[in-house]
């Protein structure tokens, strides 16, 4: 059907309606304007009770375990520590003003302490010479006799050393090996004889001590020792030669110069005096320290 052009005669149609008009527009609710924000309830006085309870029990316990175990440890580790002190552990000195400790060395350390007089003192006897000595009993081929003592030259000694006098010694004999120079390796043996002015013969480490210090000072050492050596590897003590009681005195002094010499810086210094059938004899030697086949044979001879 066609559509009829608009006229004066064609009705009007009804407007729309206006809700923006209407004193009660419908909508969604607003529900902010009646109710404010959730708020939970407080505890109650009975619950907060219950949690200070809770609190309470819970440090109590802590505090419990904390003493059970302190008191473990104080009859365990604590204990062991107090009572078992390092037994090389040295006490210290008393504390300064500032709280610190002053370090007190132990003397007995061979690092710290000083030798014992006997190696550094001059000698306190008067190291008389014996006058008018007799010789040695012949010894037989390779060996060396003076007293009562007799020793067998080791391997590349009798250089032809030839000893005429020492202190407290008489029926001298020795032998040596060359070490550079005139300057010698050697081991002398003789029979012990003390003046009788002197108090006679003083038993043996007495006796010992005195030739020991007596070589060691005379003046055919002293010029390559020097006034002031180092002392080193002292020893002072009883021993046994052949099963017969002995007492041996010996020392490493090193050169105050080390270059007096090419191939040596120190000597080995030794004194034995043994009790022999006859009466005391001794041995007294200087061997090169620092010539290990030298020192082997000086071991190997004792």
């Amino acid at each position: 059907m066609p559509q009829e052009p608009h006229g004066e005669g064609v009705p009007e149609s009804a407007p729309l309606p206006d809700f923006a008009s209407s004193s009660s527009p419908t909508g969604l609710p607003d529900f902010g304007e009646d109710h404010g924000p959730a708020t939970l309830g407080e505890p109650s006085e009975r619950a907060r009770h219950r949690t200070r309870l809770t609190m309470i029990a819970v440090i109590g316990g802590s505090v419990v375990i904390l003493l059970v175990l302190a008191l473990i440890l104080s009859q365990t580790v604590f204990r062991s520590v107090l009572e078992d002190p390092d037994p090389s552990a040295y006490s210290t000195g008393p504390r300064s003003a500032e709280g610190q400790s002053e370090y007190v060395p132990d003397p007995e350390d061979p690092d710290i302490a000083p030798p014992p007089p006997i190696f550094t003192q001059a000698p306190t006897t008067e190291c008389t010479v014996p006058q008018n000595t007799t010789p040695p009993q012949p010894s037989g081929a390779g060996k060396v006799r003076g007293g009562g003592l007799e020793y067998t030259s080791p391997e590349g000694w009798g250089d032809g050393w030839a000893v005429h006098s020492l202190p407290y010694l008489t029926e001298l004999a020795a032998d040596g090996r060359r070490v550079e120079g005139s300057w010698y390796s050697v081991v002398n043996l003789g029979r012990v004889t003390f003046p009788e002015d002197e108090g006679g013969y003083p038993g043996l480490e007495a006796a010992a001590v005195a030739i020991f210090q007596c070589y060691a000072t005379t003046s055919g050492v002293v010029s390559h020792f020097g006034e002031h050596p180092e002392v080193t590897d002292y020893r002072s003590e009883v021993m046994t030669v052949d099963g017969t009681a002995a007492w041996i005195v010996q020392a490493t002094y090193h050169f105050e110069d080390p270059e007096v010499l090419d191939t040596s810086s120190a000597s080995i210094v030794t004194s034995i005096v043994v009790e022999t059938p006859n009466g005391p004899s001794a041995l007294a030697s200087d061997v090169a320290a620092d010539q290990p086949e030298h020192v082997q044979n000086l071991e190997d001879i004792i």
